[in-house]
């Protein structure tokens, strides 16, 4: 590591990296250390299992905090195919089963919460709870085709961590992160190419149309036959888009909603000290909604 890099990078405790392989994809998982009940953090698309850092450092003193790379993303294996919601949910099961995870605090943001809502659907021993940071609830071809674009579109490379660093602190949407959140981002969500230059960790083909044509769905139902205590977490920038849960809170007495003040998408990269107190607050059984 440079001079410049080493500057940059966190000297928070780091977990320790751990791999498992299931269904022929290697796995990469992030464990934090065995403080008490086990708690699964899943990230959603073009992020990885160190994008939840600043959250873990904050819950594992508590919690047994696991992070997983989803395939395609981070230090797992980047296969070709795989990527609809029933093959991601399929590779969560086999994780879980791999490592004997049951009642497990579940925690997924997007994509990652999207994929819980569906393996706990199926399999009611895995979850004793669920932390849903703005999945997807309805997803239709607008929306896939929108998202895949993102595989064809070119990508940004830098020529340094601190050129990084730069771009991501200069950035509408990043700018917005905390501070040690951008520092844990460049240490461990880039890898450098062969030719010396940086990209981030996320394979193009996780977004291809020929994972997503087809791949559509709508949680609402989901919700409605999971007996399990569900916290759903909306950023202030896009809280209107989720209206269509309102009568499902109303239904369902174990259905809550939270929304945070100045957040956007990515809410546990900006204020993760308040996703933190909501996690734990919720799983202590606290009433937790409203806004914060």
């Amino acid at each position: 590591m440079s001079d410049q890099d080493s500057q940059l990078a966190p000297d928070d405790p780091q977990p320790d990296d751990r791999f498992v392989t299931v269904r022929g994809v290697r796995l990469r998982y992030a464990d934090w250390g065995d403080s008490g009940p086990l708690m699964l953090l899943l990230h959603g698309d073009m992020r990885t299992a160190r994008s939840w850092d600043a959250v873990a450092r904050d819950l594992c003193d508590q919690f047994h905090v696991l992070s997983l790379d989803s395939r395609g993303h981070g230090d797992s294996d980047w296969p070709t195919t795989g990527y609809n919601f029933a093959q991601r949910a399929k590779d969560l099961e086999a994780f879980c089963d791999a490592l004997n995870l049951r009642n497990v605090l579940g925690v997924g943001h997007s994509t990652g919460g999207v994929v819980m809502s569906l393996l706990a659907d199926t399999r009611r021993d895995i979850f004793e709870r669920l932390t849903l940071l703005e999945p997807m609830v309805t997803v239709n071809e607008k929306f896939q085709r929108m998202v895949s674009t993102r595989a064809t579109s070119p990508r940004r490379t830098w020529g340094s961590r601190p050129e990084l660093y730069d771009y991501l602190k200069a950035h509408r949407m990043t700018g917005r992160w905390r501070e040690d959140v951008i520092r844990d981002v460049v240490a461990h969500e880039a890898v450098k190419l062969p030719d010396g230059r940086l990209d981030m960790k996320w394979s193009p083909d996780s977004m291809k149309w020929s994972e997503r044509e087809g791949d559509y769905l709508d949680l609402k139902p989901i919700f409605r036959r999971l007996d399990i205590p569900i916290l759903f977490i909306s950023s202030e920038g896009r809280a209107d888009g989720f209206v269509e849960l309102d009568p499902v809170m109303a239904e369902l007495p174990d259905f809550s909603m939270l929304k945070i003040r100045n957040t956007e998408h990515n809410m546990y990269m900006n204020r993760p000290d308040a996703i933190s107190w909501a996690i734990n607050a919720f799983v202590q059984g606290q009433e937790v909604s409203g806004t914060i």
